[in-house]
């Protein structure tokens, strides 16, 4: 075991040196009549690289999002009751601060009442009885304990929600020869896909955001990505609150995610889901995951401030906080 780890922590250095290496992005290709992206109007074909990978590589911004879970409207206002009684009637930016609203002016826009969740056609996770009874403990009671508060709000990794919410932040993607690699502004999270045909490590590896192999079927990435811990969720909400939070797995979970290039702008994303441990069945979700970013701009250095704690949130409504 020691042998295979000592493998796996080489290959993985070996990646980190090679994602140093920008390649430089190709041409992109000729216009072509359009898809459902924002603004209508012509597309710009996928260009492909020297190695034959389409090419992905540039900055993007979240492309079009919907609420995770398909829940009534009693429940989203017994929720939203909740909140009010905890955070107070003005909670202020409630996770929006991560958005990049302004730039979503000609974003595509879903029928109403889409949500992330297509499969089951009812919207909602397939958990089993005991494990959703426990996923909404947890979003119900998540002050009780640390573990009960989402991984990125205690400055850890995302795990297998990588990609959610689609409004955090900026990406950029880099695709050396046989890799693709996903660098995200947020928390400064990473991903490096070989695509090479290289097979995932032993069960006793277990990585928080799990270990992805990809291969290119046309202009879509499809990604296999286990070994997981259970540390993380495999749905949140964006700031770290929400009805569909505490959506736990276990080590079993296994993803197969399909990054489309729609065209050399907009790339979808679709997952299928199994964990035979937590959910009665393998479920899809699916949004758009990106959108190329303006010219201007660019992703910064991001700074989590673990073991932040607001005022409202530990002291009655109108008082604040014993220091």
């Amino acid at each position: 075991m020691k042998s295979e780890f000592s493998r796996y922590r080489a290959g993985v250095a070996v990646a980190a040196l090679l994602s140093l290496t920008v390649m430089p992005t190709g041409t992109r290709g000729q216009e072509s009549n359009g898809s459902n992206g924002g603004g209508g109007g012509k597309k710009l074909a996928v260009a492909h690289l020297p190695d034959g990978q389409p090419d992905m590589q540039g900055v993007y911004i979240s492309g079009w999002s919907v609420p995770n879970e398909r829940f009534t409207a009693e429940e989203r206002k017994a929720w939203d009751d909740k909140m009010v009684k905890l955070r107070g009637p003005n909670p202020g930016a409630y996770g929006n601060e991560w958005a990049e609203g302004s730039l979503h002016k000609d974003a595509f826009k879903p029928k109403p009442g889409t949500v992330m969740v297509i499969d089951p056609p009812d919207g909602r996770i397939p958990f089993q009885p005991w494990a959703l009874a426990k996923r909404n403990y947890i979003r119900d009671d998540w002050l009780e304990r640390p573990e009960f508060t989402d991984s990125r709000v205690r400055c850890l990794p995302a795990g297998p929600r990588f990609t959610f919410p689609s409004g955090y932040n900026g990406w950029q993607v880099l695709q050396p020869p046989h890799q693709v690699i996903m660098l995200q502004e947020h928390n400064h999270n990473y991903r490096i896909i070989p695509v090479d045909g290289s097979p995932h490590p032993g069960p006793s590896i277990q990585l928080w955001e799990g270990d992805s192999r990809g291969h290119w079927e046309g202009n879509t990435l499809v990604v296999d990505v286990t070994n997981f811990t259970d540390k993380t969720w495999v749905m949140g909400e964006i700031g770290g609150e929400g009805m569909s939070v505490g959506s736990f797995h276990s080590p079993a979970l296994h993803m197969v995610e399909r990054w489309t290039m729609r065209d050399a702008e907009n790339v979808d994303y679709e997952a299928t889901i199994e964990d035979p441990n937590v959910f009665t069945r393998p479920w899809k979700m699916a949004f758009g995951v990106w959108k190329r970013a303006p010219k201007e701009y660019e992703n910064f250095e991001y700074a989590c401030h673990e073991g932040n704690h607001w005022d409202e949130l530990t002291s009655a409504p109108g008082q604040k906080a014993q220091k």
